[in-house]
């Protein structure tokens, strides 16, 4: 047996299966392209045991279906807003699906900075959850740190008109670290100015030092947040993802899945046969175009299967496997990247079963 199993008691982060309510983890995270690291991403997560992440540098767009795809075959959600007119950028809220967030979709449009709004209720008070991505001067976006001091100040002004206690996180792009400077000053006295405290250590988030990454509450809301944990990531982002625990219970649904299935078995042939032979499908004609050709062909099996072997809902729970522990999911990681790297032709399909193998052969 797995060496994953006999830590299934005492293994660091493991939370009950029974337990209905919960206080949360967050974290905050730089990604830099959500696009061609999404496995690193979401297995860096999963490892933290984190709940809800606060998201920058997506490089997501509108039409990144497959991408929305894989982050939902690791049981999370996502809310993503994209930079529009300009590639790179965008901000979006990750989180695990026995969570429930509400976007909001009015906020308004900076030029300096993106901004975000999800709504987390809780058993004790609704929560706003604001992410916030400031760029760095660049010569494609000329705004300083005085242009997003002067918005992010009307931001702040409309912030607190809004219900819901506020909870900020993201990259601001300031030197917090060092707070005698002109800006970062400057910062930090607008925070004062609306009794907001910022609580990441002054530690380096970035790989070039730098404490670039924030995590803002008001000063009332201080003594729900936890220890704050600065995790450098093999993701080759060159931010570190900052966790923190903050001290509200949310109830949780059981983690269900729904899964349609049709009964074929269930098929009466011989009727089947009789309203095909009836259908539209007898009698198209020869000019009819491939399109139309395809589109009537998947409307008329979609409405005979309908008939004859109507789509059947069915709910499961869906084990828990605590024996997956950091080895495996280290090993999983790779059998993925190899199986990515065989399949675009560049890598070996020996390599991918190789560990493909490994992998089988650790988890039972």
């Amino acid at each position: 047996m797995h060496s994953g199993v006999k830590k299934l008691l005492s293994q660091e982060g493991t939370r009950p299966q029974d337990e209905t309510g919960k206080t949360l983890r967050f974290g905050t995270f730089n990604v830099r392209s959500l696009v061609n690291k999404t496995v690193g991403v979401m297995e860096h997560l999963l490892e933290k045991n984190c709940d809800v992440c606060f998201v920058q540098e997506t490089f997501l767009r509108d039409g990144d279906k497959a991408k929305l795809i894989e982050i939902k075959d690791y049981g999370w959600n996502i809310l993503s807003n994209p930079r529009k007119h300009r590639s790179g950028g965008g901000i979006a809220m990750l989180y695990k699906s026995t969570v429930q967030l509400k976007s909001n979709n009015k906020v308004t449009k900076f030029k300096s900075f993106q901004v975000m709004e999800s709504l987390l209720s809780t058993d004790t008070e609704l929560v706003r959850l604001v992410n916030v991505y400031r760029p760095p001067y660049t010569k494609k976006a000329r705004f300083t740190e005085c242009d997003f001091l002067e918005e992010f100040d009307d931001y702040l002004a409309t912030l607190f008109s809004k219900p819901g206690t506020p909870v900020m996180a993201g990259d601001f792009n300031f030197h917090i670290e060092r707070p005698e400077e002109h800006y970062p000053k400057k910062f930090l006295r607008t925070l004062a100015y609306y009794q907001l405290a910022q609580h990441v250590p002054l530690v380096p988030t970035h790989d070039h030092g730098g404490t670039l990454d924030l995590i803002i509450t008001t000063e009332a809301f201080r003594s729900k947040i936890g220890p704050i944990e600065v995790c450098h990531s093999r993701t080759k982002s060159d931010h570190a993802l900052v966790l923190f625990k903050v001290d509200l219970t949310v109830n949780l649904p059981e983690e269900t899945k729904v899964t349609n299935y049709r009964n074929f078995k269930s098929i009466d042939l011989e009727s089947f046969k009789e309203d095909l032979v009836n259908s539209d499908l007898s009698s198209f004609q020869d000019t009819i175009s491939l399109d139309d050709a395809v589109a009537l062909y998947d409307s008329v099996l979609t409405k005979l299967m309908d008939k004859h072997c109507p789509v059947i809902k069915k709910k499961f729970q869906e084990r828990p496997s605590p024996w997956v522990d950091l080895e495996l999911r280290t090993l999983r990681r790779k059998r993925r990247v190899a199986e990515r790297a065989w399949r675009k032709g560049t890598g070996g399909e020996s390599t991918y079963k190789e560990l493909r193998d490994e992998f089988t052969r650790l988890e039972f």
